[in-house]
C-alpha cells in the first residue's frame, strides 16, 4: 500500500452518523498510546542510574494508526506524525503533516478534540509539532543519507555557516561547507528534486493548518512558524543548487520545446542579470560561496543567509521575522485585528 493510499484509508469516515467516530480520550488504547509516546527520563534505581529511553517509534506509529481507524483525532495523528519523522525522516514527516491538514480540512467540525468556546484544547493537540524535542529532531535529521558520504542536517548546515555554535563539551565530527557543497553537487539531481518536493509537501501541509485556523478561529491557531522557517531555510539553500544544476543539464528531446526559454535563463545567469526571484537566490548563494572560500571568518554570511530565508515571504511573514513587535501595529493600521 502506498502512503497516499494509507493516508486516504485513515481519512475515511468512521460511519455516516458520526464520521469522526467517538471521543477516545479515556479509552485504554488511547491511554496506552500516550504512555508509549512519552520518553522515559533518566532515573535512579538503588545505587545505580537507569539511562533515559526514547519511545519505540514503530510501536507508537502502529498504535496511532490502529486508533485512527476508530476515531479521527488530532492527538493520535500528531503522535503518528512524530513517529514517522523518527522512522522515515522528512518524507515520513511530510506524510504525517499532510494527514493532519486533511483531517482538519475534511472534518473541521467533527474531528477530536472538538471545538468549544475556546479552541485551546485543539491547539494544544498540535503543540508537539513545534515543541523542543520535535524541532531538535527536524534540525538533526540527515538529508540525502545513503546517497552521499557528506549527508548533512539543518543543524550541520548552520554550524558550518557559523550561524550556530556547537554546545560546550560536544566533540562530534560534522561536515563543513565544502563537504556539504560537494554533496549537493555530486548527489543525483533527481534526489535533490525529490528532497525539495518532500520539504515543500511538509511546508504546504503546515501552512494549510495555519490557514485553516486563521480562517475559522482567527487569532487562536497554533504557532507553527518555527517549523515553517526551518523548512524554508532548507529549501532556500537547496534552491541555488537546483537552479544551477538544472541549467547545466543536457536537454532530452522531450524538452526541445523549451529551448528558447532555457537559452534565456542560461544567458541571464551568464550575464549576471537579476530579473527573477531565482536570480536573487543564485546571487545570494554565490556571495555566500565567495565568503566561505575567501573570507571564512567574515560575519557577512550571517546576514546573507538570513536574506535567503526571507526571499519569497509575504509582508506579514517578513514583519514577524524582522520586527515581531510590529505585527500589533500592522493589525491596527489594517483595521482588522486578525490580519497578519
Amino acid at each position: 500500500m502506498t502512503m497516499t493510499e494509507e493516508i486516504e484509508r485513515l481519512l475515511q469516515p468512521i460511519d455516516s452518523a458520526e464520521p469522526a467516530g467517538p471521543n477516545l480520550e479515556y479509552d485504554a488504547q488511547f491511554q496506552a498510546l500516550e504512555e508509549a509516546a512519552r520518553p522515559r527520563p533518566e532515573r535512579a534505581l538503588g545505587a545505580g542510574v537507569i539511562a533515559s529511553e526514547q519511545p519505540s517509534w514503530r510501536q507508537v506509529a502502529e498504535q496511532a494508526t490502529a486508533l485512527l481507524l476508530r476515531a479521527k483525532d488530532l492527538r493520535m495523528a500528531a503522535h503518528l506524525c512524530t513517529a514517522r519523522l523518527h522512522l522515515d525522516g522528512f518524507a515520513g514527516w511530510a506524510d504525517g503533516l499532510t494527514l493532519l491538514s486533511l483531517l482538519l480540512e475534511r472534518y473541521w467540525d467533527a474531528v477530536h478534540p472538538r471545538l468549544d468556546a475556546d479552541p485551546i484544547e485543539r491547539v494544544n493537540a498540535l503543540a508537539s509539532l513545534v515543541d523542543h524535542a520535535t524541532l531538535h529532531t527536524v534540525r538533526s535529521t540527515r538529508l540525502l543519507q545513503g546517497l552521499h558520504p557528506a549527508h548533512f542536517s539543518l543543524r550541520d548546515l548552520r554550524l558550518a555557516q557559523g550561524v550556530q555554535r556547537e554546545a560546550d563539551g560536544v566533540d562530534e565530527e560534522r561536515p563543513g561547507l565544502g563537504a556539504i557543497d560537494t554533496c549537493l553537487r555530486e548527489t543525483p539531481l533527481q534526489a535533490l528534486v525529490d528532497l525539495d518536493a518532500t520539504l515543500l509537501r511538509a511546508e504546504e501541509a503546515l501552512a494549510a493548518i495555519v490557514r485553516l485556523f486563521n480562517e475559522r478561529t482567527p487569532g487562536s491557531g497554533p504557532a507553527l512558524d518555527p517549523a515553517l522557517r526551518d523548512l524554508r531555510e532548507l529549501r532556500a539553500f537547496l534552491a541555488a543548487y537546483l537552479l544551477e544544476r538544472n541549467a547545466s543539464m543536457e536537454q532530452s528531446p522531450a524538452d526541445a520545446a523549451s529551448d528558447g526559454e532555457r537559452a534565456v535563463d542560461v544567458a541571464r545567469a551568464a550575464n549576471g542579470a537579476i530579473e527573477r526571484r531565482e536570480d536573487v537566490m543564485r546571487a545570494l548563494q554565490q556571495l555566500c560561496d565567495y565568503y566561505a572560500r575567501r573570507e571564512p571568518s567574515s560575519p557577512v554570511p550571517l546576514l546573507l543567509r538570513r536574506a535567503q530565508r526571507l526571499v519569497g515571504l509575504d509582508f506579514a511573514a517578513l514583519l514577524r521575522d524582522l520586527a515581531p513587535g510590529g505585527i500589533a501595529e500592522l493589525r491596527v493600521i489594517s483595521g482588522d485585528p486578525h490580519d497578519a
